[in-house]
């Protein structure tokens, strides 16, 4: 059995919550039995790839692990006389703490407390100030223009090198020219935290905060209107990134582009973390923000 949920509060990297519930008899083949979990558990993770998965049951002989190894296992302690038969399965490392609890009726097997022992994203690392370039109303026009009136000629010009042109030189007159240019543009910090998603958008954060408004003001109305053009603002923005993301693929000859396409796609960063947010202010907008709790208690019992 499958039970897909999401909780109010839930870490903000994970989508959904998938339940899954299992038992396995003592003379079933192990090997059908894994194959059907795998072709269930696979497709979820393809369905679902943010989602946390808990796999729960009575396995007797199996062990899930052979066939989907980057699942963790959190039972470790007996829970029918000297045998561990009930397993927990997640596909996140040290999410439960398992304990063991009295029987339930007149099961012979004992009860399992798993308790939260995940650390949500936005508390094991801190958020990172970045500087970034805004291009404000008509620097476009005026770099345009600047361009047109530049005498390019006179910098190879100034790069003799014997009978030709000394491309060091000119390449960094021509770029430090080029830098000067761009002064028109306007440099602000912004933060960026772990757990923020990578179509997010100010438009986006408008929404949030106007939805976050007609929810405190208690209008009913106003905050069904909020709602509807929130899911609408996350679609485009979504749809929007989707699109970037597939126009580095579009030339094959600029490997660049491709290049930037794959560290997009596999999340890679080769930069440190600069100029960390303080701690206080860290744990003010962890408390603003009601997906950094811990996911609730799970009670499992076979």
């Amino acid at each position: 059995m499958i039970v897909r949920c999401r909780p109010f509060y839930l870490p903000r990297e994970f989508t959904t919550v998938l339940i899954i519930s299992v038992y396995i008899p003592p003379g079933a083949t192990a090997k059908a039995a894994l194959c059907e979990l795998y072709s269930a558990i696979s497709g979820l993770q393809n369905t679902h790839p943010d989602g946390l998965l808990i796999v729960a049951g009575d396995f007797n002989h199996v062990n899930l692990k052979s066939v989907l190894p980057k699942f963790h296992q959190h039972v470790n302690f007996a829970t029918r006389g000297a045998n561990t038969l009930d397993l927990v399965y997640t596909n996140i490392p040290s999410a439960y703490r398992a304990e063991p609890r009295p029987l339930l009726g007149y099961s012979d097997h004992i009860s399992v407390m798993l308790i939260p022992a995940y650390r949500p994203l936005v508390r094991r690392s801190k958020p990172v100030l970045k500087q970034v370039r805004t291009w404000p109303s008509g620097a476009i026009s005026a770099l345009q223009d600047c361009f047109e009136h530049t005498d390019w000629q006179m910098f190879r010009e100034a790069a003799p090198y014997s009978a030709t042109t000394d491309l060091e030189e000119y390449t960094s007159s021509v770029t430090s020219y080029i830098s000067k240019c761009i002064d028109v543009t306007v440099s602000k910090t912004i933060t960026t935290r772990p757990n923020q998603k990578p179509w997010m958008t100010a438009e986006v954060r408008a929404l949030l905060k106007a939805r976050d408004s007609a929810f405190k003001a208690g209008d009913k109305a106003a905050l069904r209107k909020a709602r509807a053009k929130l899911s609408r603002g996350i679609r485009e923005a979504k749809r929007a990134h989707g699109q970037s993301i597939h126009s580095h693929f579009r030339d094959s000859g600029d490997t660049r582009r491709m290049w930037q396409g794959i560290q997009a796609v596999t999340n890679y960063s080769a930069e440190p973390l600069l100029h960390p947010v303080r701690d206080t202010e860290r744990r003010g907008s962890e408390e603003d923000h009601p997906s950094s709790r811990r996911p609730g208690v799970v009670s499992y019992s076979s």
